[in-house]
């Protein structure tokens, strides 16, 4: 929909001018294919219809009694007419004598388009140089030079040369499309050429790679050059990680500062993870970087469970953390759960908090239950409350059980609050 409200619409005849009313304005698209770029008039009337004769097109406009006639640009008009009659040269001719507005910018893209579509690869190249877009209408005249070469040397009009179609094919951005056709003709250097001038080093060696090209090795050595020249290390490790070299790879890892995908190289090799001087300098890189569960990790996997420990702890990786210390260090456990749980309650996660709360069984260890049971309290989990209640001293449970115990009165819920356990004539 290009208008909310329309009183009146008509085509101009012969052309693809469209003229329509929104109220108070008067809407002409010279170029329906750019509805976005429209002229309009002010006008004091309605639309009541459209002439048109010896060489003009007007729009006739009923304001009050008097009939007020709005011209249209004859030269925009017939710009349509020549797109429809495919006639892009009487077309081109139009434009050149028109100054350069919205309107007649759309005008020239619309017709860079269709010249491209019927490969009228000058006029392409005209409509590029109006728009100012020099690249491309470089590219474009030296394509054709190549099609006029060819077309005097064998006839015909030289645009359906390989060549010509790869490059129209590169304008396009459809370089897969490019290179197949100069494989098609087994021109494997210009693929590998058009490659190389884009810096697309991965399709370039892709393709010597796939033909065997004997350059293949001097072209790897050139673009690991180009990503070093370029300080792009990340790339550069890829690149050697992919042809097996580990260690450099883990340096370029380092030196773009990566240390945690330089870990997860050497968590897979089995050789790098003997080399204890390299082991250390990544884990100190992870540390420096706060990444502490990968240092943990890599820690673990070289067997020194303490630092791994230590890394998962401060790393607030406490799965990890418990699972590594039921193994190795059971009795941190309950101090590790502990610390879990108030993690979570940081988090503001009040119910997986109190399940870590009462998996360290604070009570027995003689630890207030302060943290824990605020977070029950908190999460509205009476049942779980009244239990980690039960596990502490009188004193500190007397100071929760009459919360608990409002709770249960305001469901009339009596009979929960009589319990075997002692500690609840707290709460009777």
């Amino acid at each position: 929909m290009i208008l909310n409200f329309c009183s009146y619409v008509q085509w101009v005849p012969g052309s693809d001018v469209l003229v329509a009313q929104n109220r108070n304005s008067l809407c002409v698209w010279y170029n329906i294919e750019a509805p976005e770029r429209v002229t309009m008039f002010t006008i004091r009337g309605d639309v009541i219809g459209l002439e048109r004769g010896g060489g003009k097109t007007e729009v006739m406009v009923m304001e009050g009694v008097t009939t007020v006639a709005y011209t249209l640009d004859e030269g925009l008009i017939e710009f349509g007419t020549a797109i429809d009659d495919g006639n892009y040269i009487r077309a081109t001719a139009f434009l050149e004598t028109l100054e350069m507005t919205p309107e007649t910018e759309a005008m020239w893209k619309t017709l860079s388009k269709l010249a491209l579509e019927a490969r009228q690869l000058h006029i392409a190249e005209r409509c590029f140089s109006a728009l100012g877009q020099v690249a491309k209408a470089r590219f474009l005249h030296e394509t054709n030079e190549i099609a006029d070469q060819v077309s005097r040397e064998y006839g015909g009009e030289g645009t359906d040369f390989y060549q010509v179609r790869a490059r129209l094919a590169m304008l396009e951005k459809n370089y897969k499309l490019a290179e197949m056709i100069f494989l098609e003709q087994n021109a494997v250097e210009e693929a590998m050429g058009m490659y190389q001038e884009l810096h697309r080093w991965d399709e370039c060696i892709a393709v010597a790679e796939a033909k065997g090209h004997p350059a293949l090795e001097k072209l790897r050595r050139s673009y690991y050059q180009w990503l070093m020249d370029t300080q792009q290390e990340e790339r550069a490790g890829e690149l050697q990680e992919s042809q097996g070299d580990g260690l450099a790879a883990i340096s370029l890892y380092l030196k773009a500062g990566l240390p945690a995908k330089a870990a997860r190289l050497v968590l897979t090799r089995e050789e790098l993870l003997a080399n204890t001087e390299l082991v250390e300098h990544i884990t100190a890189a992870l540390i420096k970087g706060e990444l502490y569960e990968r240092a943990g990790d890599l820690f673990e996997k070289i067997h020194n469970p303490q630092k791994a420990l230590e890394c998962y702890r401060k790393g607030n990786a406490f799965m990890k953390a418990v699972e590594l210390a039921r193994l190795a260090f059971p009795v941190e456990v309950v101090k590790l759960e502990e610390a879990w749980g108030d993690h979570l309650v940081q988090q503001k996660q009040l119910d997986a908090a109190i399940n870590h709360y009462i998996e360290a069984r604070y009570g027995s260890m003689g630890i207030g239950a302060s943290t824990d049971t605020k977070a029950a309290l908190g999460a509205r989990q009476w049942k779980k409350a009244i239990y980690i209640l039960d596990l502490q001293d009188r004193n500190t449970a007397s100071k929760y059980y009459p919360l608990v115990a409002q709770h249960y009165a305001s469901l009339q819920e009596y009979e929960v609050r009589k319990s075997p356990f002692p500690q609840h004539e707290a709460m009777q």
